[in-house]
């Protein structure tokens, strides 16, 4: 055996050390322990490894005549024998960290605090034998020979872990086995190789085993920790299940940790993988899919990219100038992946998920170019998901792309990149959001403004709506001579409710700025269609110097905006570009600090003739009517036709346009088919039973009604690009109608989107009404026949 230890002990030392570091490693980004113990159990294992690495060097560069021979062989020596000290220390503040977080902080152990000031004696001997010898001498072909005092260096690390032992004796009720275990093999494996190291000379069989009691103390640890998991489980679930469900659990959390280790070094694929697998489990739960499925679902998305590891990390963080070798290397990551995950026997479905994450419905996806439902389930639900995740994410090589462009793509590839019964999930699960939502302010209104130059330092926009908004604040002006020194305000329309000003952000997030308005009246228009000042002079009193306050709000495409100053009261109305704009309000200024910033939406109102109109209104629906009348559309839903009573083989005609400004495939008409008695949308006993868009989105079965839509794109269809321009051109539309009983069905194709929706209302009404509605559109020229 020692002659084996001997051929091989440094082949052993190298994969102790890197096995030692691992754990070192995994500990650090470990959640699962406290965070004092966890440093301790840290500093064993690099102590271990240390000690047994400078061991291994010592045998290398021993007899090495050489500088750096003469140098490495004494000090890794000197390392060798003041870490065998250090690391009886270490365990000393591990034993105490256990036994204080069972008995509490008042813990104190003279015995403990005896092996403390032992071990600083041990680490000063060994530095002591550097200048004496006493432990160890060289001879001059530069090999190590014992000195005279060389067993009293085993004195410190057999008697302190015996007294330590007293003590773990004396506690050993407030240790779970798994502890009591590894504290036991951690003091008497050491000692048991320490005498047989006596007899032993040349092997290092003491520090070998240091690190296989380190590499214990790890895996007893975690041992430890799940025992306590699954005790936990057995407490709150039902006997028959808490198997299944610990394991589910200790699963989920060496996954999780897995992906975070992964993950960890990364800024792009940071937390990537957590929101797609949460992402995943909604998708399935939003389609009704089994609990199994979403189970699936969930830990495919968690570890799809397990092939990462895999992949030169240089190309990991890449986003431009990508080679054609390059693809092809990320190109097999769900290979990779799935190869990774084919090691956990007991869950298949991971490996045969991740295969077919990135394929495509169209089969234009790789690695295979599977089709349609030839992809497995659960990877077509991930590829949404995992989409979902990149886009959203915000990192340092990215922004976020805004919700509404993101709900777009998944529109518009709905059929094509995705399976559209998962696209359309997403879409209505980002729907569902921004309506819980819609009332939240992602960010708040910054107390105070620092501004230098103008526009170096702009707020967060704050809407303005029907209901005026004040926003007041305080003014420190710079009254260096020369320097023009002033707050003012911006008007705008943004995503995401800030200013931006390079090309790149504005198309990004849609960013239009209508204008420019200082306290002194100046204004400056960009694209409102005109504007408006008056101005009035103000009694000056020293109480208002320094403050400031704006006053704002709007009806259709008209805002006014109020603005008080120490010196002058200030009015302007803004014709906005449209209706359908939003419109948003941020502070900068030019050489001055803004301070005590405040916002406060009022209760008071603005109607139809509150704002004076300085422009008129933009129509789109100047023609001559037919059967229904015209009906423009500027905000989502803003406006309905009269309901028209569906007959069987009716057909309803009209021309749609969209709006110059429109932008997104959502707008466009939208067909509402609902019941009330006196056939207007929202009147008495109003009941939906179908609603759905003609570029593809339907909103589904309700409580009156079971849907079964479909959609496809026909031969017709070029691109949504090519769909939106032909849209805004405008077009015929045809929407034909069959009734029987409670059963409608409606067909219609435009522009290559092909639709079928057939509606089995559930309490048969006798009439049953259609309206046309949209978003940013005009319908003109409705027929019906």
């Amino acid at each position: 055996m020692f002659d084996f230890l001997k051929i091989y002990q440094l082949d052993i030392m190298l994969y102790l050390c890197a096995t030692s570091t691992i754990m070192a490693v995994l500990l650090f980004i470990t959640r699962f322990l406290p965070r004092r113990r966890k440093w301790i159990l840290i500093g064993m294992e690099l102590n271990a490894t240390l000690l047994l690495g400078f061991d291994r060097l010592a045998y290398i560069y021993s007899g090495n005549l050489g500088a750096v021979g003469y140098v490495m062989v004494r000090l890794s020596n000197f390392i060798v024998f003041f870490m065998t000290s250090g690391i009886v220390f270490c365990f000393n503040l591990y034993i105490s960290d256990l036994i204080e977080s069972k008995v509490g902080k008042d813990f104190s152990s003279i015995r403990l605090k005896i092996v403390s000031v032992a071990t600083v004696i041990g680490m000063l001997l060994a530095v002591l034998t550097v200048f004496t010898g006493l432990y160890y001498y060289f001879d001059s072909h530069n090999h190590y020979h014992r000195g005279n005092g060389f067993l009293l260096a085993y004195v410190i690390p057999v008697l302190g872990p015996l007294i330590q032992f007293s003590v773990i004796y004396k506690h050993r009720k407030q240790f779970s086995r798994f502890i009591y275990i590894a504290l036991l093999l951690y003091i008497f494996v050491p000692i048991f190789m320490g005498i047989l190291q006596i007899f032993a000379y040349g092997v290092s069989i003491v520090n070998m085993a240091m690190v296989l009691v380190s590499v214990s103390l790890y895996i007893f640890t975690y041992l430890d920790i799940n025992d306590e998991i699954q005790h936990a489980h057995y407490l709150e679930m039902e006997v028959l299940k808490e198997e299944q469900k610990n394991m589910k659990t200790v699963f989920s959390q060496t996954a999780t940790a897995f992906v975070e280790a992964l993950e960890a070094g990364n800024d792009l694929y940071k937390g990537h993988s957590e929101l797609a697998a949460e992402t995943a489990l909604k998708i399935a739960k939003e389609c009704g899919k089994s609990e199994q499925v979403c189970n699936e679902a969930y830990y495919t998305a968690l570890l799809h990219n397990a092939g990462l590891a895999g992949l030169p990390e240089n190309l990991i963080s890449k986003e431009e100038n990508i080679t054609g070798e390059e693809e092809k290397l990320i190109k097999k990551l769900p290979v990779l992946s799935a190869k990774i995950l084919s090691r956990i026997k007991a869950f298949p479905y991971l490996s045969n998920n991740a295969r077919y994450v990135y394929e495509r419905y169209d089969g234009k996806g790789y690695p295979e170019g599977l089709k349609g439902e030839s992809i497995p389930e659960v990877a077509r639900i991930v590829a949404v998901a995992e989409e979902y995740a990149t886009v959203t994410s915000r990192n340092k090589y990215r922004d976020a792309i805004p919700a509404a462009l993101v709900r777009e793509e998944f529109v518009k590839e709905g059929g094509l990149r995705f399976d559209p019964a998962f696209s359309s999930a997403m879409v209505r699960l980002m729907d569902t959001d921004t309506k819980e939502h819609k009332n939240d302010n992602d960010e708040t209104l910054e107390s105070e403004l620092v501004c230098g130059q103008y526009r170096d330092r702009v707020s967060v926009g704050v809407p303005v709506s029907s209901n005026y908004v004040n926003i007041t604040f305080k003014c420190r002006v710079n009254d260096e001579k020369g320097k023009f020194s002033l707050p003012s305000i911006i008007l705008y329309d943004s995503f995401d409710r800030h200013v931006y000003s390079s090309q790149k952000l504005i198309e990004s997030y849609h960013y239009l700025e209508y204008g420019e308005v200082w306290f002194d009246g100046h204004v400056i228009s960009t694209s409102a269609r005109n504007m408006k000042v008056s101005i009035a002079e103000k009694e000056k009193t020293e109480d208002d110097k320094g403050f400031y306050k704006i006053s704002s709000a709007r009806f259709d495409d008209h805002l006014i905006l109020k603005m008080e100053s120490y010196e002058k009261h200030v009015e302007v109305i803004i014709a906005l570009p449209d209706i359908s704009k939003a419109s948003y309000i941020s502070l900068t200024g030019e050489n001055c600090i803004l301070s005590d910033i405040k916002m406060e939406v009022t209760d008071e109102k603005v109607f139809e003739n509150s704002i004076p109109r300085i422009a008129e209104p933009i129509s789109y629906i100047n023609h001559i009517e037919s059967d229904v009348p015209n009906i423009q559309i500027n905000t989502p839903c803003g406006e309905y036709t009269q309901g028209i009573e569906i007959n069987d083989g009716m057909t309803l005609s009209f021309h749609t346009m969209t709006l110059p400004d429109a932008n997104l495939v959502w707008h466009c008409p939208y067909v509402l088919l609902y019941y009330s008695e006196d056939g207007k949308v929202d009147g008495k006993d109003y009941r939906q039973y179908a609603f759905f868009k003609l570029n593809g989105e339907d909103n589904g079965s309700n409580e009156y009604a079971e849907n079964d839509f479909s959609m496809h794109h026909s031969e017709n269809f070029e691109n949504w690009r090519k769909w939106n321009d032909l849209n805004k051109a405008g077009y015929e539309c045809k929407i034909k109608f069959t009734k029987k009983g409670g059963r409608i069905s409606i067909r219609t194709e435009n522009l290559g989107i092909a639709i079928e929706n057939i509606t089995k209302i559930k309490d048969e009404k006798d009439s049953v009404y259609i309206s046309l509605t949209g978003d940013q559109c005009a319908l003109t020229d409705i027929r019906i026949y």
